[in-house]
């Protein structure tokens, strides 16, 4: 009777060590750093002036087109001023 308590307690013991290893997070675990946000020059971009950002526009200044397509909200081809927000343009 007394092996079977000793038994039972080793495995009992053994197995909150392990819980105990994989609930922790190791300290080298470092958290990546925060994006940096670009600012865009709305007016620097536009640069035959025409209030609209066309593709060849944007490539000049170095928008992808993934970015294009996210600041291209109504899908015309084209970035408006009404379509970008001051957190991430100038104007």
């Amino acid at each position: 009777m007394n092996k079977a308590i000793l038994a039972g307690l080793l495995v009992l013991g053994f197995s909150v060590a392990a819980y105990a290893q994989q609930a922790t997070t190791p300290p080298t675990a470092a958290k990546p750093a925060p994006v940096q946000a670009k600012k865009y020059n709305f007016k620097a971009i536009d640069a035959d002036g025409d209030g609209k950002i066309t593709r060849a526009e944007a490539k000049k200044y170095g928008i992808s087109d993934a970015e294009f397509k996210i600041y291209d909200k109504d899908n015309s081809g084209f970035i408006t001023i009404n379509e970008v927000s001051n957190e991430a343009w100038s104007m």
